[in-house]
């Protein structure tokens, strides 16, 4: 009768998935596309309209901000995972 009833090795294997910085682009594309959809849904597809100044002004704001503070935690933290 063999003794392998139970792992050799008692520590669990590293976790594999996706680092931090994927998910956080992920959500970039979500609320980059929601947005834009509220704004042509509020303003009906009308170019004209005072609220369509912003469809590429509030996402681009929000992504430079989020690169920001992304690269802000990285170096307090020094880690790779904001």
């Amino acid at each position: 009768m063999s003794a392998e009833n139970g792992p050799t090795n008692p520590e669990q294997p590293e976790k594999k998935g996706l680092p931090n910085k994927v998910y956080f682009k992920i959500m970039g594309y979500l609320l980059t596309a929601a947005w834009v959809g509220f704004i042509l849904a509020a303003s009906g597809g009308d170019s004209s309209h005072p609220l369509f100044d912003y469809i590429f002004v509030v996402p681009l704001a929000g992504w430079i901000i989020g690169m920001i503070i992304a690269r802000i935690i990285t170096k307090k933290t020094g880690a790779d995972r904001p």
